[in-house]
């Protein structure tokens, strides 16, 4: 059995002004910083076999937070980066939910139909997400991994593993937090857990005014 930590990148300045970022690549903020520090205690001491991280520099230092006192250095895995939000991309929630209403409660309500003008559907990343997670887990069998991704990225995976993808749910992972999954192949994941952040302490917690993080406090 393999067991993979999924792990979403720490706070942004983009995350704390409420902008779109998509794609766009930005660096931890000075929250987010510190929740990576909060995470080197969190793997200090634990095994990890491997590590994987989006191509995103947010998600690159996340992961370097992970390795920080461990064997181990990330590795990039491009099928692991954002979704392209096309025409959203560094722009505020509020000014996107005036220009494009539609694909903005759609991103709320149901993330398996949204559809960023100019950018990539659901489904696509989804379907991109799904196959580089199932690529890194037959690499490694028998396996203790960890992989580093992003807030929609993440959303899809996870939240088609007990769920048709039609069906998936807007429960969004809080920024780093570590959702444990098994597996025992590639294709057959099981919850273990879901958006732990009890390693985060409260000051070091950020919950979005455009998520409703309800599902994204922490604990198993």
């Amino acid at each position: 059995m393999t067991t993979v930590y999924f792990v979403r990148h720490g706070t942004t300045a983009s995350n704390v002004g409420g902008l779109f970022q998509g794609s766009t690549d930005v660096p931890l903020g000075e929250l987010g910083l510190r929740q990576a520090d909060a995470l080197a205690e969190r793997f200090r001491g634990a095994h990890l076999d491997a590590v994987y991280c989006s191509p995103l520099t947010r998600a690159v230092q996340t992961a370097q937070g992970v390795c920080r006192y461990l064997d181990c250095e990330p590795q990039c895995e491009d099928g692991l980066r954002e979704v392209d939000g096309g025409l959203l991309e560094n722009r505020s929630n509020e000014q996107n939910e005036r220009e494009y209403p539609g694909s903005m409660t759609t991103l709320r309500m149901d993330p398996a139909h949204f559809n960023p003008p100019d950018g990539e559907n659901g489904r696509q990343v989804w379907e991109r997400v799904r196959a580089a997670v199932e690529r890194i887990v037959a690499a490694h069998p028998d396996q203790t991994i960890a992989i580093v991704s992003h807030g929609f990225a993440l959303m899809t995976y996870l939240g088609t593993v007990d769920a048709p993808f039609e069906e998936m749910k807007p429960r969004l992972v809080g920024n780093a937090s570590v959702t444990t999954v098994t597996f025992e192949r590639p294709d057959c994941p099981v919850l273990v857990s879901y958006s732990d952040i009890s390693h985060l302490p409260e000051e070091a917690r950020f919950r979005s005014k455009f998520w409703n993080e309800d599902t994204a406090k922490g604990g198993n």
